[in-house]
């Protein structure tokens, strides 16, 4: 089981809990993180996924994209537990329950 933290913003500190994988997005309809208070994530943005064993974090063709280490993913990109990445304008991580 994981963690989706919020670490910056105004859902500072929320989190969301998660087995296998989590969407994360605006239209809580489409995303189990759902992040309305940010207008630069779109409805359904990006997604964190467990391939076994590893977290992969992917964008979900976003208007404004998703961030790892400052710079912008274009394609499934491995993550760790901990390791920060941005969705629109909100800093997230994940982290194991």
């Amino acid at each position: 089981m994981y963690i989706l933290e919020v670490l910056s913003g105004p859902l500072d500190g929320k989190t969301w809990a998660f087995d296998r994988e989590i969407t994360i997005g605006r239209d809580d309809a489409l995303a189990g993180a759902c992040i309305t208070l940010d207008r630069y994530i779109s409805r359904r943005h990006a997604q964190v996924c467990d391939a076994g064993g590893g977290l992969v974090l992917a964008d979900l063709a976003s208007r404004n994209g998703t961030r790892k280490g400052g710079e912008p993913i274009t394609a499934q990109t491995a993550i760790v537990p901990g390791e920060r990445f941005i969705v629109g304008r909100t800093l997230l991580r994940v982290m194991r329950a």
